[in-house]
């Protein structure tokens, strides 16, 4: 064997295939990278990659038989080993170290410094994924607009059926409907959704005929890979029999394997009723919209679908979906009653159809909810379960990884948070709701420029749409930018149709010293909306009038079913600031029952914030053993979090390390605070910084009172640049500095 060894060495066999291993290593690395780079498909990356490990073979026997010398190429057995230079070889090994360097820093650059690319890259470009499809609007040949809902009903239902194959990448809805009537070019729509083809369709109704026209093209090339005229009586079995015709010829256009179950799901009837679809559609459109009045009607047309076909189990769905949606987004429905309703209609949606993806998806919706509110038992499991069930059925439900993602943050794991999201975001590129619950995201992991960076790039795909303004404020008022969060604040406001947005730039008025801003938005708001009471109990608590704020806060919880997540922290803070503990103690409980467990765990990231609330509170009860134990559990949980941004905590360390009765390691914190741009307390807490109790024993320390001055010295220079602005009717200049600093 040892013989063997130094023949391979004495021949440079071993020289030579180190050499080429490495070789192909940086060639290979650089063509995963380089290759999609020009759009090469998937199928060449793997051809090359072969070829380029077949070659290693045909080094080593050349190796073996041939050297090169200085007069050429020659048969091992004709070379004088005699004359051979010993000095060779060292520079040989040194060349091949060269090579391993290199190798090396190119893997750790693809690899470690993200040039291959990171989870929320794919925000950026949409992947172009081989057999890959977008379903594009169906057209309605018909002046008759309610024949539109009918044409987007059978194109829903295609997309419904196409996206259960889990062999094909199905667009979503949300972003396929960014083209409805486009003429932009089919292969620009294919290369910003990342597909390889594209169906086009039109819908034509006329009394009991329907017409249904369609053809699937190579977004490539623009050829059409067929096309198909379909006309028939308008039954609903035909409708049905039409629609799962197309889904099994796309699918075996793009040679997508069918499992016996998904070919099933594809010819299936889910109801009977031509009015009980017509009506599902209907409410269909009217969730995807989410606006409070859009869910009424949704909710009353899903129930009128239930009425005439009590066993369609898309309707049962999709009400639970709407009454859920209106609970999380609107709070106009009682909690009890909401899961109770959406419990009764997914049971029998399930009963009815145990595979129906979405209905599995809106229990983990639920599920997920319930938890959250009392954060303890199994709920988060179950919502788990119910979330692998519905993308086992159905992979491209982008909702489902929405939602899954929600429970990922909730459970503390951002990093499975932003995958999921990613995820969402590779089947539905266009979805609003990603895009700004992914730099939510990103700014918990301290990343604050990739924040900004992301919620810029929202406000540019969706410029007529106030959230990711209103997010970029946010996110300006947390990292101590007062006068840029104003800006994006007033965009968010001139956007919007909420009177609410504004609403969060009260604060920063308060630091401007600005009552005048503060009275127009008070005066402008209407006294009719539902969230009157609570927006003048935060401009009396903004007044210091906190017996006031008290009493609005508590009309408005009267008025509604408590208790309200965003009401929480306004009714225990007034009642911190009024001096009334019990109720402060009572609203924070109750809000975050895992507090007030005798679970090993009761803090997390969800409730820092109010477990240091309830630390100070159990303090003034004369409870400091329960206080303690909260600080316990606090204080290495806001170690973990960023100071700043939309996810930071502000001076949460320097409110523990007071409780702790070490005011010198609480100035130092707070020091540390003010280097890092730290400037106010209202990004997180409603009290301004000088008024906040539970640091009050620090303003005997004559270095709290220079840090103070400090902060308002920026707050003043911030202030005139808002004055500036507002007197110019220019805010061009704060708006462009965001992504600059």
């Amino acid at each position: 064997m040892a013989s063997f060894v130094s023949e391979l060495r004495r021949r440079s066999v071993l020289r030579v295939a180190t050499t080429y291993a490495l070789v192909a290593w940086i060639v290979i690395e650089a063509g995963s990278v380089l290759l999609p780079t020009f759009g090469a498909p998937e199928w060449f990356f793997k051809v090359y990659v072969i070829i380029v490990t077949a070659g290693f073979a045909a080094a080593v026997i050349f190796a073996w038989i041939f050297e090169i010398t200085p007069d050429g190429v020659k048969l091992d057995r004709d070379i004088d080993r005699s004359a051979e230079a010993h000095s060779n070889h060292g520079r040989k090994n040194t060349a091949i170290i060269a090579l391993l360097v290199i190798a090396l820093g190119i893997s750790i650059t693809f690899n470690i410094t993200g040039m291959r690319g990171s989870a929320i890259d794919i925000v950026d470009k949409a992947v172009v994924v081989h057999d890959s499809i977008a379903v594009l609007p169906f057209t309605s040949r018909s002046s008759i607009e309610e024949n539109q809902f009918f044409a987007d009903g059978i194109h829903d239902d295609i997309l419904t059926r196409l996206a259960e194959i889990d062999s094909l990448r199905v667009i979503s809805r949300t972003s396929v409907n960014q083209y409805r009537d486009t003429t932009r070019n089919l292969r620009k729509i294919a290369e910003e959704l990342g597909v390889t083809t594209v169906l086009e369709g039109a819908v034509q109704r006329s009394g009991d005929q329907v017409r249904i026209t369609v053809q699937l093209i190579d977004a490539a090339t623009d050829e059409h890979i067929w096309t198909s005229t379909y006309d028939h009586k308008l039954t609903i079995e035909n409708l049905f029999e039409v629609q799962s015709e197309i889904a099994a010829r796309i699918a075996a256009s793009l040679r997508a394997a069918l499992t016996p179950e998904q070919e099933s799901r594809l010819a299936a009837i889910p109801t009977g009723n031509l009015d009980a679809y017509t009506a599902y559609v209907a409410g269909r459109e009217n969730l995807l919209r989410r606006e409070y009045e859009s869910l009424v009607g949704a909710r009353e047309q899903f129930a009128y679908a239930i009425e005439l076909d009590p066993g369609y189990a898309q309707a049962h769905s999709a009400l639970a979906e709407t009454i859920l949606i209106t609970l999380a987004n609107h709070q106009s429905i009682p909690r009890e009653e909401a899961f109770g309703l959406a419990s009764r209609h997914l049971e029998e949606a399930l009963r009815i159809d145990p595979d129906l993806a979405q209905a599995h998806a809106v229990k983990g919706l639920m599920k997920m909810m319930q938890w959250e509110a009392t954060r303890g038992g199994r709920g988060n499991l179950e919502a788990e379960a119910s979330f692998d069930r519905a993308l086992a059925l159905n992979p491209n439900l982008a909702d489902a990884y929405v939602w899954y993602s929600s429970l990922r943050r909730a459970e503390g794991e951002i990093e499975k948070a932003i995958e999921l999201l990613t995820q969402a975001l590779v089947i539905d590129p266009l979805s609003r709701i990603p895009y700004v619950n992914l730099p939510s995201l990103v700014a918990l992991e301290g990343q604050t420029e990739r924040t900004t960076e992301l919620l810029l790039q929202a406000i540019k795909l969706f410029p007529d749409w106030g959230t990711p303004y209103l997010y970029l404020s946010n996110h300006m008022l947390g990292l101590g930018r007062l006068d840029e969060a104003v800006a994006w604040g007033l965009e968010a406001a001139r956007i919007s149709q909420d009177p609410m947005t504004g609403g969060q730039l009260l604060g920063a008025y308060q630091e401007f010293g600005d009552r005048d801003s503060i009275a127009d938005f008070i005066s402008t708001f209407p006294t009719e909306h539902p969230l009157y009471e609570a927006g003048k109990g935060y401009w009396q608590f903004g007044q210091k009038d906190y017996e006031g704020a008290l009493a609005s806060f508590t009309a408005f919880r009267a008025d509604i079913e408590f208790p309200v997540p965003f009401l929480i922290p306004l009714l225990a803070s007034a009642a911190i600031m009024a001096g009334d503990f019990e109720l402060a103690h009572e609203t924070l409980v109750r809000g975050n029952p895992m507090l007030a467990s005798d679970s090993e765990k009761q803090v997390d990231r969800q409730n820092v914030a109010a477990a240091i609330l309830l630390a100070y509170v159990e303090q003034q009860r004369n409870r400091p053993d329960r206080a303690n134990r909260l600080l316990d559990q606090a204080e290495p949980i806001v170690r973990e979090l960023p100071r700043l941004g939309m996810g930071g905590h502000g001076i949460r360390d320097v409110q523990i390390l007071t409780m702790r009765g070490r005011p010198n390691a609480a100035i130092e914190a707070l020091t540390e605070a003010v280097d890092e741009g730290y400037v106010s307390s209202v990004s997180f807490d409603l009290w301004a910084f000088e008024d906040d109790p539970i640091i009050a024993s620090l303003k005997d320390d004559p270095r709290y009172e220079t840090l103070r001055a400090q902060m308002y010295e920026k707050i003043e220079v911030m202030r005139r640049e808002v004055d500036k602005a507002r007197s110019a009717n220019d805010w061009s200049t704060l708006l462009a500095r965001a992504g600059t600093e």
